[in-house]
């Protein structure tokens, strides 16, 4: 049982990318999202499992926490209808949907002795239900994980209750919002829009669009789409004569929209030239919009540091101009800046707004589960799989990846965010200029404009990518490889020449900056090919079993799950186990 003076926050979200979050006196203890759980890619009901393992964690149960902070204020809705819809919104039910869910599943029917604003149960324990405003839970995963004693902030999604972007300022523990532009003018809705419009999810297929808008090229495309967006003094303002998502309609588009630009892509439709134009168009937009902000959100803060989250800084191009062209000094770019990290942002709010300190957080998004040896050899056990327990994992594994081989790599903690970092990836080597496709083919099965990512030393980064010296911890921004190298790196150097590269320092991560040295020694090239473990359409592996699930399921040669080697042939094994002896 934890310290009984210690201050226990737990964070919630409950809708898309729901996850919980536990604080203790201002430290992360555990953060995950129910995805990973549930294994519903992008799971948007209560996340009781994610509840459950962060007390685990935590080594506590909820009668010991003092506040849960909700990623949602429906109090604000409470207020007259603020967008052109007459459709009932339905956040005002969190105000019930959350106590119901909460107290019924994680207090084991303990009864409720009295609601005001908060519960006191039976024994006197009282807890508080706090319902955040949601920029501000954005704003404060991102400021207070930045580590930045005094920074700029800006938030950018589709909308939060009724804002969609938001300007503050963060010093000390201390949050104040300067600006803020209200739902439908909303550059993540806008995004959206023509994700759907090109044929993909809304909410979903994003990154797949950006990926797609490299493909494209000037065209008469760029003025049609910039006429829907008008910057102004504040901001900017949508021409929503073209969209409908703010009236809860199928489509977010209006047929305006087709008419300008042409009928929509339906799903599985070939791709055009076309459409890899539009969505080239519709991101040099985004990006000039969100330059747009960052310049005001400079002006009206005078800092020279800029902290950025929400779903919208999901777009690591659009993040590469603002790091080169919005004049700020220092960035932090929330890793996981969508909804997914808004329960750890609202716990962090609710935490500091209490007395909690600032305390030094780890630059690293490695925040969910782990599981140690004996826990992997148990699960090896129950399951007859025959394995190896490895001297040097690293030298085995590095060797493998050396040899033009695929490896499944499960080590540590898992990361909160989206994008893999090293404990939840596969790996292979970027140097081959058929890896991208082989990797698709034999275990990934993306669609082919899709680009993969490096994982590069950080010391090495600036060889082989324009990156200023810049670290890039996340994955969640792109340097273009350094011409010299584009040959040296064709599979994670994308069709316009930029790649999403993640830096990794020994500091960061150990052992996965071990392997990739390693690697280095080889190949002369300290650097690896890194995608998500998992298969198109699945949440990324959480544990053992789920890793163990994805090996034996796809065309990977070798898994290192901890310390154990696990392969699919005998002749394979043999083989590694003479690297590792």
């Amino acid at each position: 049982m934890a310290d009984s003076v210690s201050m226990h926050i737990l964070g919630i979200n409950y809708s898309i990318d729901a996850a919980a979050a536990l604080i203790r006196d201002g430290e992360v203890i555990a953060a995950c999202k129910e995805e990973r759980f549930s294994r519903i890619k992008h799971h948007a009901g209560f996340p009781n499992q994610a509840v459950d393992w962060c007390l685990s964690e935590g080594g506590i149960t909820l009668q010991d926490v003092d506040d849960v902070a909700f990623f949602w204020n429906p109090g604000i809705h409470a207020e007259p209808l603020h967008r052109n819809s007459v459709a009932r919104r339905h956040h005002l039910e969190f105000l019930s949907s959350v106590p119901n869910i909460l107290l019924n599943r994680h207090f084991n029917q303990i009864p409720v002795q009295s609601v005001r604003q908060e519960f006191t149960l039976q024994g006197g324990h009282s807890l508080g239900i706090e319902y955040c405003t949601h920029h501000l839970t954005h704003s404060a995963g991102a400021f207070y994980r930045s580590n930045f004693e005094e920074s700029a902030i800006l938030v950018v999604d589709g909308y939060g209750e009724k804002s969609s972007a938001t300007i503050a300022r963060g010093a000390g523990t201390k949050l104040e919002v300067l600006h803020q532009i209200d739902f439908p003018h909303s550059v993540g809705s806008f995004y959206a829009a023509f994700t759907q419009y090109l044929g993909f999810r809304a909410n979903n297929g994003e990154g797949k669009v950006m990926g797609l808008a490299s493909y494209g090229q000037p065209s008469s495309y760029e003025d049609k789409i910039r006429q829907l967006v008008q910057l102004t003094e504040t901001g900017f303002e949508l021409d929503l004569s073209y969209f409908s998502f703010f009236l809860e309609r199928t489509r977010r588009y209006s047929p305006k929209l087709t008419t300008l630009l042409g009928p929509e892509r339906h799903k599985d439709e070939p791709l055009t030239q076309r459409h890899f134009d539009i969505a080239y168009a519709m991101q040099k937009v985004t990006e000039e919009v969100l330059l747009h902000l960052a310049a005001i959100t400079k002006e009206l803060t005078g800092s020279h540091r800029l902290c950025m989250s929400g779903g919208v800084v999901l777009n690591c191009v659009a993040n590469a101009r603002i790091l080169q062209e919005s004049g700020f000094s220092e960035y932090y770019f929330q890793p996981c800046s969508g909804d997914g990290g808004t329960s750890m942002g609202a716990a962090l709010l609710v935490a500091h707004r209490s007395g909690a300190p600032r305390v030094e957080h780890p630059m690293t998004d490695y925040l969910g589960p782990k599981f140690d040896n004996e826990t992997i050899a148990h699960e090896l056990r129950r399951g007859g799989i025959v394995a190896t327990r490895l001297n040097d994992t690293c030298k085995t594994a590095a060797q493998v990846i050396a040899n033009g081989h695929i490896i499944g790599w499960f080590q540590g903690r898992a990361e909160l965010g989206p994008r893999a970092l090293g404990n939840r990836s596969i790996l292979c080597d970027p140097r081959r200029a058929d890896m991208k496709d082989v990797l698709n083919a034999r275990v990934k099965f993306r669609e082919p404009f899709r680009p993969f990512a490096p994982s590069i030393t950080e010391e090495a980064c600036a060889t082989y990518f324009d990156s200023n010296g810049v670290p890039s911890p996340f994955m969640i921004l792109v340097f273009k490889t350094r011409t010299e190298h584009v040959t040296t790196l064709p599979s994670v150097t994308h069709v316009d020449g930029g790649a999403r590269v993640q830096t990794v320092s020994a500091e960061q991560n150990a052992r996965y900056h071990e392997l990739i040295s390693r690697v280095g020694q080889h190949t002369g090239v300290p650097c690896v090919l890194n995608t998500s473990f998992n298969v198109r359409g699945e949440p990324i592996v959480n544990t053992p079993s789920d890793a163990l699930r994805c090996f034996f399921t796809t065309d990977m040669d070798a898994l290192f799950l901890g310390d154990f080697l696990v392969t699919k042939t005998p002749e394979l094994h043999r083989q590694y186990q003479e690297i590792d002896s």
